[in-house]
């Protein structure tokens, strides 16, 4: 919803845009009289106030598709979900035995996700440590990067050389 009031504003703005600038009519000439480039402005911004309404009517039919497109799973673009379930393959492929102590529950290991203000998706980890590991996830192209947080020894996110692209390990 977001994306579609989105590009709807970007094309009107710019046919709006487009208008304003054509919109200088005998500005160089004397006697109210009109000369060829104005002419051309004229013509140009009429075409364009006519093309632009099919514009903006063309983009809100393509916007809609890309919101089907993307609420119907079909998109490259990765959910939280995915980006979760990613992670906790991650972590289980680094550590074997953490399934099992998951599985067990004697452990406090959870995971939380989330999405930033920056359109990231953000996995926490928390780990049978109480480590902090957060791994920020591009959710168009799968890289990520982590930071971790350990309480009363590190007390604020420190990003670490870790990097992986989480559609590595999605099932």
């Amino acid at each position: 919803m977001k994306r579609t009031t989105f590009m709807l504003t970007l094309a009107f703005t710019l046919a709006v845009c487009s208008l304003t600038g054509c919109g200088k009519v005998g500005s160089g000439s004397q006697n109210g009289t009109i000369n060829n480039a104005d002419t051309s402005a004229l013509t140009t911004a009429s075409v364009s106030s006519e093309s632009a309404s099919t514009i903006v009517a063309t983009l809100a039919d393509k916007t809609e598709a890309a919101s089907v497109e993307l609420s119907g799973g079909s998109s490259d673009t990765l959910t939280e979900k995915q980006a979760l379930d990613a992670i906790k393959n991650y972590c289980f492929s680094r550590n074997p035995d953490l399934k099992g102590m998951v599985e067990s529950g004697e452990y406090n290991i959870y995971w939380d996700v989330s999405t930033n203000e920056a359109n990231e998706i953000v996995v926490l980890y928390r780990t049978y440590t109480a480590t902090q590991t957060r791994y920020y996830i591009d959710p168009v192209s799968g890289e990520t990067y982590v930071t971790e947080l350990v309480p009363g020894i590190i007390d604020e996110e420190q990003r670490t050389e870790e990097k992986l692209n989480v559609r590595d390990y999605l099932s």
